[in-house]
């Protein structure tokens, strides 16, 4: 039997920073030793598909595996990559039209039926957590209805299975780093932290416009620290590893987790740096401390909006307060903190868009003294099928329930669409001053907005 396994392209065209493809990899340990495998990463390569082809024609593998891990840039960008798979399924089956072709990963979980249809090649997608049920996708016979999260074709019918229930975090196998080399990942990145750990799967917050309780469970699953330090110190010491970024929803949730979390990495005495995105509201100058003595070099928070309004209708359980202290709290810790925001949200008047100024200037305040801020990140909300905002904004009549959320689809009416760019070149202007130190004060001049 031959398999290959293949993390589609998910990237920026020519992007130089790589994501080492953590699930993938992890699939690859439970290809039976008696198999012939190959692999690619297309991520990897300028134009990737000469070099599919050259997998596809070389190997001629009986068994196709896909990774399919975003469906679009997000970032307001208006690009889907389904004409990846799309391309490269065909691709399989024109130069091998009896190899059995499947694919998985988040995006296709978020759009699994709607995906097979569009690519009438696949023979089998799988909708969640891939870890339990690949090997049986992948034998001489697939019992197609046994298979949980399985999706599958008969008499050209489309079904879906019920999923199973999530894999225990302890459980999870080990990254096969034969087959997906981390040295070809680490050594090209200049900012990103390449290669991803788990500490935990799935979400207890619902978040009006996210998808990740949908993806891992509206629950926490959690990995225990030695388990998660080990893998660390093992990835450090035989890949040279040094930058890792925490792939968990929310690192720092629940804290007890995250303080045994810090202590197993301080007693090891790692010289590893690590980054992740942060919770405000459960921050502290004790828990950044901390996380710091720990290897943290850079916290990632992800408030998503700066009124008070923004707040309530994101679901995002935070008040203006709780993110005016957790920047406090980074900037008297001397942290490199990225924030990201949404903005133009339904129902923003006059009012929001001042307080979203009013609150942004007090954040580059803060952050002005130790130049601590290394981003602000703004966005338009990405529209999701079965999120609570699309729901929403479907029962008000703002979006037709026949929009196709396949292709992306972003929240962005025009009275207030210069508001990300103006608010872009805003914080731009004030990191730059930060780092020349000639003082930087924005003048609200709200009868321009």
């Amino acid at each position: 039997m031959k398999i290959s396994l293949i993390q589609l392209p998910t990237s920026h065209h020519g992007a130089g920073e790589k994501v080492y493809p953590l699930g993938l990899s992890r699939l690859s340990s439970l290809v039976p030793a008696a198999y012939t495998k190959s692999a690619l990463d297309m991520n990897r390569f300028p134009d990737p598909w000469p070099e599919l082809k050259k997998v596809i024609e070389d190997q001629r593998p009986d068994i196709v595996a896909f990774s399919l891990r975003n469906i679009d840039p997000l970032a307001g960008h208006l690009v889907s990559y389904l004409s990846s798979l799309k391309t490269a399924a065909a691709l399989v089956r024109k130069v091998l039209p009896n190899s059995r072709i499947l694919v998985g990963g988040p995006a296709f979980s978020l759009f699994g039926t709607r995906l097979m249809k569009a690519v009438p090649e696949l023979d089998f997608g799988l909708v969640g957590e891939g870890e339990g049920v690949f090997p049986a996708i992948i034998g001489s016979d697939v019992h197609a209805a046994a298979v949980p999260g399985l999706i599958w074709r008969k008499e050209g019918v489309i079904h879906q299975n019920p999923s199973g229930p999530g894999i225990p975090l302890d459980e999870i196998p080990s990254m096969d780093l034969a087959t997906f080399d981390p040295a070809d990942y680490t050594k090209g990145n200049a900012y990103v932290a390449a290669v991803g750990i788990e500490g935990k799967r799935g979400c207890d917050l619902s978040c009006g416009y996210c998808v990740y309780p949908c993806l891992g469970g509206a629950r926490m699953r959690l990995r225990s620290p030695k388990k998660i330090v080990d893998e660390i110190e093992f990835l450090h010491r035989e890949q040279g590893i040094s930058l890792f970024h925490f792939t968990d929803a929310v690192v720092n949730r629940p804290v007890d987790h995250f303080e045994a979390l810090m202590e197993a990495l301080i007693r090891r005495k790692l010289d590893v740096g690590w980054t992740g995105f942060f919770r405000e509201d459960t921050l502290d100058r004790r828990l950044a401390e901390l996380a710091k003595a720990a290897g943290l070099v850079a916290i990632y928070f992800s408030a998503d909006a700066l009124t008070d309004h923004g707040l309530k209708l994101l679901g995002k359980r935070l008040t203006k307060q709780d993110i005016l202290k957790a920047a406090r709290v980074t900037a008297e810790s001397h942290i490199l903190t990225m924030c990201h925001f949404l903005l133009n949200l339904p129902g923003d008047g006059d009012a929001e868009v001042t307080e979203a100024w009013e609150t942004l200037e007090r954040l580059l305040e803060i952050h002005a003294g130790p130049a601590n801020l290394g981003a602000v990140i703004f966005n338009h909300v990405r529209l999701y099928p079965g999120a609570p905002l699309t729901k929403r904004l479907i029962r008000s009549k703002e979006l037709s329930p026949d929009v196709d959320l396949l292709y992306p689809v972003y929240h962005n009416p025009p009275r207030f669409s210069y508001l990300l760019h103006e608010m872009d070149a805003h914080c731009h202007c004030a990191g730059v001053f930060s780092r020349l130190k000639p003082a930087f004060r924005m003048d609200l001049n709200m009868e321009n907005m």
